[in-house]
């Protein structure tokens, strides 16, 4: 029985996937740029990156609800990588990531990440980037509510600051004793952000999220799709 629905699930995952592929185009041309908007450069030190009009937002797509825990205690990860190179160019880059989750309780869960990225070119700084999200989450059977806190800081991408606040909701579509598992959520977000240069944008916004973990044998499939646009002009 559940070989029968999982190979459903393949198939309509596929669709799905292709349909968001078709349709990301289109709505990618019919971004206007707001030439009010722009930040002006400094060629004197490492440059920014300049908002547009039609940026997502910062908030990470997949980070939060890193783990399900099923029993009482504690789940957590950490990555370092570090690149040095030489010759024509000289460049120095470090990241770091760490996430977790802590059961609380029976119900309660708090999934964590922080993620801080530093990197220069020829002695110039060009990457400077932190990030920190904690969402927390109470689960009763198939059904979850959330709360969000996120910040974040990027030389890169010209953010000054930016904090998200946010509360959703999330359902287990489909799940089995292989760990398969497809979800979908709901979350309202309102987004600060103070760039370089002085810009100011605040943003709310509907986030939609369809996410799965599929797998037969040794291959495993993950992803998330999802659709975040803005709930202003």
């Amino acid at each position: 029985m559940e070989k029968g629905v999982l190979q459903k699930w393949y198939c309509w995952l596929g669709k799905a996937l292709l349909l968001a592929g078709l349709l990301q185009p289109s709505r990618a041309w019919a971004q206007v740029t707001d030439s009010t908007g722009t930040i002006q450069a400094d060629t004197s030190a490492a440059p920014v990156v300049a908002p547009a009009a039609g940026a997502a937002g910062g908030l990470p797509s997949s980070e939060f609800e890193t783990y399900t825990v099923k029993e009482s205690g504690t789940r957590y990860t950490a990555t370092l990588t570090g690149i040095y190179t030489t010759g024509t160019v000289e460049r120095i880059y470090f990241t770091t990531s760490h996430t977790g989750n802590f059961k609380l309780s029976r119900h309660w869960l708090l999934p964590t990440s922080l993620a801080y990225s530093y990197g220069k070119q020829d002695g110039l700084l060009r990457e400077r980037e932190l990030l920190g999200l904690l969402t927390p989450t109470y689960q009763r059977g198939r059904v979850k509510y959330y709360l969000l806190g996120d910040g974040e800081q990027s030389n890169l991408r010209a953010i000054a600051r930016r904090f998200v606040m946010g509360v959703g909701g999330g359902y287990t579509l489909y799940a089995d004793t292989l760990r398969n598992e497809v979800s979908l959520s709901q979350f309202f977000l309102f987004e600060h952000t103070d760039y370089l240069g002085g810009l100011l944008r605040e943003v709310p916004r509907s986030s939609t999220r369809l996410k799965f973990r599929l797998g037969k044998g040794p291959v495993v499939l993950t992803g998330l799709v999802f659709y975040q646009p803005s709930l202003q002009d």
